[in-house]
């Protein structure tokens, strides 16, 4: 019956290395989950701030040419606004002297 012990044996053992092979195999598993986990959450973060960085750079770039743009209108409104001050000043001199002539032809 030695020889059939030996056999139990070394079923017993085959099995137990088995059992050990698969555990690590599950645990370098488990590690690679973990890593491949932990890279995605890096990628990701890091996506996230140059995303972030490109928006800020945008939403800066607008920012900057609505406010030239507004300056700019600014500008011309109070052009035009001059420029009618100019013209209703010359209008109402042409007024004045028309009724002042108006006014003198009557007299005579």
């Amino acid at each position: 019956m030695p020889p059939k012990q030996d056999n139990v044996q070394k079923l017993l053992a085959a099995e137990e290395k088995r059992n050990k092979l698969i555990a690590d195999a599950k645990n370098r598993k488990q590690q690679k989950v973990k890593q491949a986990k932990a890279d995605a959450e890096r990628e990701v973060a890091s996506f996230r701030d140059e995303r972030d960085r490109e928006y800020e750079q945008y939403r800066t770039q607008q920012d900057g040419g609505a406010d030239a743009e507004h300056a700019e209108l600014a500008r011309e409104t109070d052009k035009e606004l001059e420029e009618l001050k100019s013209m209703t000043a010359q209008r109402m001199n042409a007024v004045a002297d028309k009724m002042a002539q108006l006014i003198v032809n009557v007299n005579e």
